[in-house]
């Protein structure tokens, strides 16, 4: 088993003509159990055969079937009506579809994957981006010889940041040993923590990188599935003071790039995720899927999606026959939201149930052919009764089906300028006029969310022969928020950046950061700053793909989010007002702030609503709050104005003057004991302990112990040094 927090391990999966997708071997080899293997063929690789010559990247979800799980778990897995399991683990698969006549079939299809505790999602890639080209250099079959463009969530142009290495070939290493040896060089690596900077190298390859800040309570919690690594830190890691911008996780996608064609339905799916409603997302390549799934949770930032999300489904997953059977024999839940992203057509069929569809074209994917065909999806569990996906006619489209998003259109390895901070300014991060109007006029276009069937069908139309240049978007859901009002916002924010030169444009996305709670905060920010939200190379050029609209559609949506929450957050002081940090540290306490609590508080301070939702009557958007307070995104909000609250309460808190304040030996005590078990949960539990906080956390219990009375002064100073990390 891998000894590093970062990488559990990396399986290389191959597809058999004869039998399918085949694990070829698993890096460390007893990191996976038998059942593990069987369930990474499911879920890991494509459902369908991508078209674009050029390599993917897609994220998924599996549940913990590693040996590690195994030795550890204490109890069964116990699966909920809304496909939850006991325990998850993060996945991130490399995908290489190379043509080659010389090989059987005349492609070679190959995955390598990494499995993950962490959701740091684009540091997987940067892994993957490292890790994936040697490996396929080194492949027996058909070796990789220069550059492959590789397209992602992170990079919706195909693209490569890293040159080749050719020491990295056929007669040097089996691919299995690429494996091998990155596993070993990432168990050298220092322990993972959030809002930290880390300089490292990989086979040869020197990376710089800075992983997100995240809440303390209660967030990636290993639980009784694994061991906590022990720390590691050394002269590659640098600790950001409080002040220096780190980026949430999700922060790093280019909301713009994957969503430009559905600009004037981005507000509907932010009202539908807020109201914890379902989602069904389509797409032709699993790339853009898992992009577009974990895209949509992140316009509720700075609120933590806590909901069910599978950013790629396929129909091996076990799971799938739950899924298809929401809406028709099992109801969908009312508390959390479920996110359902897929590439089979089959889909369409088999979840005709879910009231909410969301299709979003790939257009680096589209094939010769137009059309996506059962045919195309090798694992489908199609049979002749199984009609292929039919046409989709003008009435169904809810969006423009003609130009391809900004990046499109932009060659990989263009134009480079420079400012004077010496940044590259590529051309795929450039944002124009000419590129924004297709989806300007896209998105005043008017047509219908719920079209009425094709003549002579009923009921809702299936679109079986689906044509893959159509983007889609329909709900029956009643919405509330005036969206028509609110895209006119963001189509002005985009059209006045659309024409700033490439220096303004590059100024504009280093002017503000936001912090980790969505507030902005009017630091000085250099251009570096400005890419370390998504990890950089060894050179200046920024990892991912981020333009100045991307920019605009994050905060755009980060002010509606925080502006749909002021309600709570009055509440929230006015119930917190009273108790001191060590009370918040409490559990109880925490759990006493309920929704029937905001609920009763909405209705008499009606002032505290935003004004895109008071001009409606209190009657109508108490509907959408009572929605938002029954489910889990109220957890979220709470646990996250807790966690900040705690941490501004450590900063500023004075422990001699404490001591005056709380004089009886019994309430030091018990707060003692509060800020001491929250500061052992991030310690024994968490698996990317955050360093800053527990140092600073032990430095208050440290002073906090000098004022407590012998016997008991000595046992509490015991236990201070188990904290240890």
């Amino acid at each position: 088993m891998s000894s590093s927090a970062w990488v559990v391990c990396f399986v290389f999966i191959r597809f058999d003509l004869d039998v399918g997708p085949l694990v070829e071997c698993v890096a460390p080899p007893d990191a996976l159990t038998d059942e593990g293997k069987k369930v990474i063929m499911q879920v890991a690789f494509p459902d369908c055969n991508p078209k674009g010559g050029h390599d993917l990247i897609f994220f998924f979800q599996m549940k913990d079937c590693t040996t590690a799980s195994a030795r550890h778990r204490a109890e069964a897995f116990s699966a909920s009506r809304t496909g939850r399991t006991g325990s998850n683990i993060y996945g991130a698969t490399y995908y290489r579809q190379k043509k080659d006549a010389s090989v059987p079939r005349g492609y070679v299809q190959q995955a390598i994957v990494l499995l993950s505790r962490l959701p740091y999602m684009a540091v997987q890639e940067l892994i993957l981006r490292v890790v994936a080209p040697r490996f396929c250099q080194c492949c027996p079959l058909s070796p990789d010889v220069e550059k492959v463009p590789v397209l992602s969530a992170l990079s919706p142009q195909p693209t490569t940041f890293f040159e080749v290495d050719s020491s990295f070939n056929p007669s040097q290493y089996s691919q299995k040993d690429v494996m091998e040896r990155a596993v070993e060089e990432i168990e050298g690596w220092p322990s993972p923590h959030p809002h930290v900077q880390y300089n490292l190298t990989l086979l040869h390859q020197p990376l710089t990188f800075v992983t997100p800040k995240r809440c303390v309570l209660p967030s990636n919690m290993a639980g009784g599935a694994t061991c906590r690594i022990p720390t590691r830190l050394d002269e590659r890691v640098t600790f950001l003071g409080s002040k220096r911008q780190s980026s949430s996780a999700n922060d790093v996608i280019p909301l713009y790039a994957l969503l430009s064609e559905h600009l004037r339905h981005l507000t509907r799916v932010w009202e539908l995720i807020l109201c914890h409603e379902p989602l069904f997302i389509w797409s032709n390549t699993p790339s853009m899927a898992s992009a577009v799934a974990i895209a949509v949770t992140s316009l509720v930032q700075p609120l933590n999606f806590n909901g069910v999300l599978r950013s790629y489904l396929t129909v091996q997953d076990e799971s799938f026959s739950r899924y298809s059977r929401m809406g028709k024999t099992i109801p969908f839940p009312t508390l959390e939201c479920i996110i359902v992203a897929a590439t089979n057509p089959f889909f369409f069929r088999a979840f005709d149930g879910w009231p909410n569809l969301l299709t979003v074209i790939d257009r680096q994917g589209i094939g010769l052919d137009n059309q996506v065909t059962l045919n195309d999806c090798p694992f489908s569990s199609g049979t002749g009764d199984t009609p292929v996906v039919s046409t989709t006619n003008s009435n169904s489209t809810s969006a423009f089906a003609a130009a391809p998003s900004n990046y499109a259109s932009v060659p990989t390895d263009s134009v480079s300028l420079s400012n004077e901070d010496g940044m590259p300014l590529s051309s795929p991060r450039l944002f124009t006029y000419s590129s924004f109007f297709p989806a300007l006029a896209a998105a005043k276009k008017k047509t219908p969310l719920y079209p009425d069937p094709p003549s002579g069908e009923s009921g809702r139309e299936s679109p079986l022969l689906f044509q893959q240049s159509v983007n889609t978007f329909r709900s029956p859901f009643p919405f509330l928020v005036d969206h028509k009002a609110q895209t006119s916002i963001l189509l002005h924010r985009l059209e006045q950046a659309s024409h700033l030169n490439a220096e303004a444009q590059l100024a504009s996305l280093g002017a503000h950061t936001w912090n980790g709670c969505g507030e902005l905060e009017g630091i000085k920010v250099t251009a570096t700053d400005a890419v370390d939200r998504g990890g950089q190379s060894n050179s200046a050029q920024p990892f991912f793909q981020f333009s100045i609209a991307d920019d605009i559609v994050r905060k755009f949506f980060d002010t509606l989010t925080m502006e749909f929450l002021m309600p709570v957050a009055a509440w929230f002081q006015t119930m917190v007002s009273t108790l001191t940090v060590f009370h918040l540290c409490d559990p109880v306490v925490v759990a006493a702030l309920t929704p029937d609590s905001f609920l009763n508080f909405l209705r008499d301070n009606r002032e505290s609503v935003p004004s895109f939702l008071s001009r409606r009557p209190h009657k109508a958007y108490n509907v959408m709050y009572e929605r938002f307070a029954r489910g889990s995104l109220f957890n979220a909000v709470v646990w996250q104005l807790v966690d900040k609250k705690i941490r501004q309460g450590l900063e500023e808190i004075h422990v001699e003057q404490w001591a005056l304040t709380h004089p009886t030996e019994v309430e030091r005590i018990e707060m003692f004991t509060n800020l001491y078990k929250l500061v052992e949960r991030e310690v024994v539990r968490s698996i990317d302990p955050d360093v800053v906080f527990v140092t600073t956390a032990i430095a208050i219990l440290a002073g906090m112990v000098v004022y407590i009375r012998e016997p008991l002064r000595d046992e509490l100073l015991l236990k201070i040094r188990e904290l240890r990390i």
